[in-house]
């Protein structure tokens, strides 16, 4: 079942907060591989509860999961969201929904709050002066403030105390590690999957709708699913992406990277039936003979590798 999620706040008739929810959806799509996120207002701004309902269902969901970006359990989430999403869920016979509980007391709400703390010890005390200086200055603040790339803890989940790097072996790497239990954090990599193959005498690439990268090519791919076998991913992710039902006809490489925390499986196939078009996360999808690739316009790393090592196989595409 193709699942979406649908992520709801109050609403606000000042459009900066409004905004918020919108970089919310976009992190959760970009660092969980999330395929089908939407955000919606319950009341005072667009899109609605039934719009992005509506944009869930159009993107492909089979099943919305509602999540209602709230601290406490008040009327809004116990009776107002429910209300709203029965109503648009009414408009589209077929298609299950469900909602979660709101953010409420949960463990990582206590790690955020550290990292909060943690981030403002070059803030230096404010006054009052001071306070109404920031809030003038907070469009500055947002755009300047710069988030980390990893996903590493800046304290223990089990007992709070601060990390500080380890090496557990003489040739290994640094890892964060608690200084009062055993916790010690392992940054597992992604694993994505994704295919080259000919097309009308070309390799067909997609443009991406999405950061990292927006409007840069790549051959089709995208995230491997838990419990989903790497090849059947990068049939997958080419069929949503392209349009096209793809057969793999062998393993290309393994690409990884110091700097990356993605590994890349990549594939060479060829083409079974479909139509070539630009579909999810995609602005365009083009089929480019050898003598055309965008070399400077490719996303990754991975791509320009992935494409010599393709090419040096297959050096007169068909």
């Amino acid at each position: 079942m193709r699942q979406a999620l649908l992520i709801v706040d109050h609403g606000s008739r000042r459009e900066g907060s409004n905004d918020l929810l919108r970089k919310v959806a976009g992190l959760m799509g970009e660092q969980f591989g999330l395929r089908i996120v939407h955000y919606a207002h319950m009341e005072l701004g667009e899109p609605t509860i039934h719009q992005g309902f509506d944009a869930c269902v159009a993107d492909g969901a089979e099943e919305v999961i509602v999540h209602p970006y709230f601290l406490a359990s008040g009327h809004h989430v116990a009776v107002g969201i429910p209300d709203l999403v029965r109503q648009a869920a009414d408009r589209h016979p077929g298609i299950t929904y469900r909602i979660t509980q709101p953010l409420g007391v949960h463990p990582k709400i206590g790690e955020v709050i550290l990292e909060r703390i943690a981030e403002s010890d070059g803030d230096g005390p404010m006054g009052a002066t001071q306070s109404e200086r920031e809030v003038s200055d907070e469009g500055k603040r947002a755009h300047g403030h710069t988030h980390r790339s990893d996903d590493s803890f800046r304290y223990c989940p089990r007992c709070g105390m601060t990390l500080k790097p380890r090496r557990l072996k003489l040739d290994g790497p640094e890892l964060p590690a608690c200084q009062s239990c055993s916790f010690i954090q392992y940054p597992d990599p992604k694993v994505a999957a994704g295919t080259l193959f000919t097309l009308d005498g070309g390799i067909v690439l997609v443009r991406r709708a999405i950061s990292p990268a927006y409007g840069k090519w790549v051959f089709p791919g995208g995230f491997v699913d838990k419990g989903e076998r790497v090849e059947a991913a990068a049939v997958r992710e080419t069929k949503e992406e392209v349009n096209l039902d793809v057969e793999i006809d062998r393993l290309l490489n393994v690409y990884s990277y110091e700097d990356s925390g993605v590994v890349i499986v990549a594939y060479a196939a060829r083409v079974i039936g479909g139509e070539l078009a630009a579909k999810d996360e995609a602005l365009d999808a083009q089929v480019f003979p050898p003598t055309r690739i965008p070399w400077e316009d490719l996303a990754f790393r991975s791509a320009h590798d992935a494409i010599k090592d393709y090419l040096a196989l297959y050096p007169k595409p068909e």
